[in-house]
């Protein structure tokens, strides 16, 4: 019986250690990943975030003691588009990272916000915003 158990223990050992040794082979390697990326990460504090039917406005610190606004349609918040909305929960949040292309252009947008609504970073707008999120691009002022 103890011959049995020891036989099966290592041929379970066996099973679960294999993968570690093929992946250790070098078999598709670090060769298949770029070196360098073609998108450039820009994270920035986000201090309130307002919600539109037609959109975000997403109010940010431009330098230590200046604030930005910026609209992000509500189009671009589907998946595949031009931006993501991901709620957390942490000290860190509510921030906001823009990816730039090598050319100077936006690529994405991913806007980091609270769990909790009810938080002081979310907010409503009110009334008519007009034409504010009728935009094809955003400009961010640093």
């Amino acid at each position: 019986m103890k011959r049995i158990v020891t036989v099966l223990m290592l041929c379970a050992l066996f099973v679960v250690a294999s993968p570690v040794f093929a992946q250790a082979s070098g078999s598709g390697g670090t060769k298949d990943i770029p070196s360098q990326s073609s998108l450039y990460p820009l994270r920035i504090d986000v201090v309130q975030i307002l919600v539109h039917a037609q959109g975000y406005r997403v109010i940010y610190r431009k330098g230590s003691s200046e604030l930005a606004a910026v609209h992000l349609p509500s189009a671009w918040f589907v998946s595949g588009g031009k931006a993501a909305l991901i709620r957390g929960r942490g000290p860190e949040y509510p921030y906001m990272v823009v990816y730039y292309k090598e050319d100077g252009s936006i690529s994405h947008i991913k806007l980091y916000a609270k769990d909790n609504i009810g938080d002081s970073s979310w907010g409503t707008i009110q009334g008519d915003p007009g034409d504010a999120f009728k935009v094809d691009n955003i400009k961010l002022e640093y």
